[in-house]
Parts: C-alpha cells; sequence; structure tokens
C-alpha cells in the first residue's frame, strides 16, 4: 500500500483490535484497492483471517444464512453498493431490520463501496448507518482499466446527521426511534446510539442532553466491558465540562479518559486525550504544560503512524507559539502540519492550517498575504462542504477588510458568515454579529442597510 493511505490503515487497525461487532465503511475508486486493503489485513491479522462474502446476485435468505455461519472474524464484502441498485429494496429493508441480530455476532463487517453509491448507506440502511464504526475513504488518482469504479472523490458524508441544525434535529429523532425499537438487554447497540444521540446534542450545543446520553453510553459501556469505548466516551464526556469553562471537571474526565486507553493499549486514543489535555492547558493560559502534553501527543503519533493525527498536532503546536508573539515558530510549525495534511489529502486539516497561516500575516499587519491564505482556506472548505470552517474563514476575511476601511465587502462576506453559524449552530455566531455591530456603529444603521439592500440575491456567498 502506498505511504499516502498509512493514517487511514492506522484507523483501521485501531478499529479491529478487540474482537467485537464493529461495521465498517470503506470507500474506494479502484478495484485494485480492495485488493490490497484484503491483502493487508490478512498479513496484520492472521489470527483473525478476513473471509469474503459477495452479496451480488443474492437473495436475502443466502446473505442471512453466510453471515450466521460464519466464524468470529473479520467479513469483507467487496459489493456492499449491490444492494442499492434497482430491484433490491426488499433485501436492504430486510438486511436493515435484522441489523440487532448481525449485531450479536462477533464479527467485524468491512464494506467496500464505490464513491457514488456512498451517500445511499444512511438512506437505505439508516439503522446500520447509525452503528457504523468507522468510515474511510481510499482513492488513487487514475481510475481501473475495466472502467468498474468511476474517478470521483467520496461524497462529503461523515458529518454526523447532517450539516444544518434541521437535518441534525431529524436524525436526533430517527435514532430515538431506533432506541425505542432496541431490546433492553442489547446494550452494545444500545451504547452506540446514545453515543451518537450524545454527539449530535453536543453539535447544537444542547449540553444537558449530550451529558445524558453519554452518561448512559458510559454506562453500557462499562457494563459489557467495552473498554475502549469507555475511554472514546470519558473523552468525550470532558469537552461538555470544556465548552461550560468547568476546568476541573474536564481535567477530571480527561485523566480517566488517559488512563484507561494507556491501560488497554490504545496509543492512538491516548495521543488524542492528550491533545485535549493540550486544549484544556492552553485555555488556562499554561503555555508550558500545554507544550508538554502536545509533545507527548505528537511522539505518540508519530510512532505509530498516525499522520492525520500528527498534522493536527503539529498545527496546534504553533497556535502556542503563536499566542507568544513567536511567530516565525509559529509559521515553521505550520508549514510541517500544512505539507503533511496535503500529502496525505487532509483537505479538511488543510483548510484549517491554511486559516491559521493567514492569522500569522494577519498579526504582523501583511493583509494581502492573510487574505491570500484565506481565499485558499475557503476554496478547499466551500468544495468539502465544511461549513463551520467556512463562516470561520469569512469571518476572517471579513475582519480585515474592516480594518482596511473597506465594510462594503465585508458586511456580505460576515452576513454570510453568520448565516452560516447560526444554520450549524455554533456560538460563533456571537463573534460575527460584533463585527457587524462594529461596523453599524461606525457608519450608522441607515448606510448599513442601503449596503444590505443592495447586495445581489445570487450573491457568490448563497446558502444553500
Amino acid at each position: 500500500m502506498e505511504p499516502q493511505f498509512d493514517d487511514e490503515l492506522q484507523q483501521l487497525k485501531n478499529a479491529l483490535r478487540q474482537p467485537t461487532f464493529r461495521f465498517i465503511l470503506i470507500g474506494h475508486n479502484r478495484y485494485s484497492l480492495y485488493k490490497d486493503i484484503a491483502d493487508w489485513l490478512r498479513a496484520t491479522f492472521p489470527e483473525r483471517t478476513p473471509v469474503e462474502l459477495r452479496l451480488a446476485e443474492k437473495d436475502y435468505r443466502h446473505i442471512n444464512d453466510e453471515l450466521l455461519t460464519l466464524k468470529p472474524g473479520i467479513v469483507l464484502i467487496p459489493d456492499f453498493g449491490w444492494l442499492f441498485k434497482e430491484g433490491n429494496e426488499s433485501i436492504c429493508v430486510a438486511f436493515n431490520q435484522r441489523r440487532d441480530a448481525f449485531a450479536r455476532l462477533d464479527i467485524a463487517l468491512i464494506c467496500f463501496i464505490e464513491p457514488s453509491e456512498f451517500v445511499q448507506v444512511p438512506k437505505k440502511v439508516p439503522d446500520w448507518w447509525s452503528l457504523r464504526s468507522l468510515e474511510l475513504d481510499f482513492h488513487r488518482e487514475t481510475p481501473d482499466s475495466t472502467g468498474e469504479f468511476i474517478n470521483q472523490e467520496l461524497e462529503p458524508s461523515s458529518s454526523l446527521g447532517g450539516q444544518t441544525r434541521e437535518e441534525k434535529q431529524a436524525e436526533i429523532q430517527r435514532l430515538l426511534r431506533q432506541v425505542e425499537t432496541t431490546e433492553p438487554e442489547n446494550k452494545a447497540i444500545l451504547a452506540a446510539l446514545y453515543s451518537q444521540l450524545g454527539s449530535l446534542f453536543f453539535d447544537l450545543s444542547n449540553y444537558d442532553d449530550a451529558n445524558t446520553y453519554w452518561q448512559q453510553s458510559l454506562a453500557m459501556r462499562q457494563q459489557i466491558g467495552d473498554r475502549s469505548g469507555e475511554g472514546t466516551t470519558l473523552n468525550n464526556i470532558s469537552q461538555i465540562y470544556y465548552a461550560r469553562g468547568d476546568y476541573e471537571k474536564t481535567f477530571a474526565y480527561l485523566e480517566q479518559s488517559l488512563a484507561m486507553r494507556q491501560q488497554i493499549g490504545d496509543r492512538s486514543g491516548e495521543g488524542t486525550t492528550l491533545n485535549n489535555m493540550a486544549t484544556l492547558s492552553y485555555a488556562r493560559g499554561d503555555y508550558e504544560k500545554t507544550l508538554a502534553y502536545l509533545e507527548q501527543s505528537l511522539a505518540i503519533r508519530q510512532q505509530i503512524g498516525d499522520r492525520r493525527g500528527e498534522g493536527t498536532t503539529l498545527n496546534n503546536i504553533s497556535q502556542i507559539y503563536d499566542a507568544q508573539g513567536d511567530y516565525e515558530k509559529a509559521l515553521v510549525y505550520l508549514e510541517q502540519s500544512l505539507a503533511m495534511r496535503q500529502q496525505i489529502g487532509d483537505r479538511s486539516g488543510e483548510g484549517t492550517t491554511l486559516n491559521n497561516i493567514s492569522q500569522i500575516y494577519y498579526a504582523r499587519g501583511d493583509y494581502e498575504k492573510a487574505l491570500a491564505y484565506l481565499e485558499q482556506s475557503l476554496a478547499i472548505q466551500q468544495q468539502i462542504g465544511d461549513r463551520r470552517g467556512e463562516g470561520t474563514t469569512l469571518n476572517n476575511i471579513g475582519r480585515i477588510y474592516i480594518e482596511q476601511q473597506q465594510v462594503e465587502k465585508a458586511i456580505p462576506l460576515l452576513i454570510r458568515a453568520y448565516k452560516l453559524f447560526e444554520t450549524i449552530g455554533s456560538p460563533n455566531s456571537t463573534i460575527t454579529q460584533g463585527h457587524l455591530n462594529k461596523i453599524i456603529a461606525q457608519i450608522g444603521e441607515e448606510k448599513y442597510n442601503q449596503i444590505v439592500q443592495s447586495i445581489p440575491s445570487d450573491s457568490v456567498y448563497p446558502i444553500d
């Protein structure tokens, strides 16, 4: 396998560390990738030899019988997208309805699917979608000569519950219906459902409900001995208290998460929790501790080959030097982070780092370079549908135009940013509103309203 896939393979390895039920989706654009991943799995898990199950041209009864007769281990389904072809609707329904029975098996279902069909998964088998453990995208630049797979990037579908507040609320209602129909003794499924409900409520800044569901998920994972899930949930709960500014409780949960992850050898999770402990120390203004945690996190991520995590930590280290006014060092780490993220195709991370580089030039008063980096960041975020990142970048561009006394340029961008933040339920909308209030104070409400009314309805920044 090419080095560009090291991060994805590491995530896959981590997900399969424990021999419990897993539903993993892999989007890919070449059949050769399926064969290479299958060979890698056989070499990596010789004690759980992966077996192949093809769905094409089989009725549901045959698929069901084959799954039930498989020994505990790893099951590779190379043609999962076949379920979504016309005429297979009844198989999808049956497959969806039998989710709970399959989830009791000690198997890891690794389902391969073409990028063009990936978006069908939550539509055609929503109950399975809610239990997904991992989504990965393997993409090679040129298509196979067979033409079996098309050459396009995986549709953005990993944002839990969709992008908008309404989409997330609809996903919450769907998950609640699943909770009602799930047998009480099936704690593994309930733990996963509660975990996703917690994440959705957290995204909507509803921290009370997020805490309620994550606490339920935590209790169930402790009951069934899912220590990996326990470490993850403890880490998630910490973020509720961090968002509320309760740093003592944040640290307490992070310490529990770290201890659990170190105990079970979850190096990837350990790196994540150390990174979050660094974020907490940064918020407290303790840059020395922040740097210590980040250096530990960086060492782990480099050791296990977590290149995506490495890019994140390099980016975070830069922010310490930025806060200390050491822009040269900050820029060195940002450039390393950018190179890493570009190398592995982490488009979201690339957009974030470009944004952070722009802030170095903004702090130096070099608005031309700052805008150049922000425009690169914005193009990526709009391309991948990163609405939160897009709102942040538009906000930052608008702030520069305010500094340059170009309020007519700033206003449309800030309005767009504000609407994006409001749509996804981000508290950052108050920051953008503050910039708009500053403009109103400068030019008066009458002039402000005139500018707003002159913005074309088909502006280059429409809300979808």
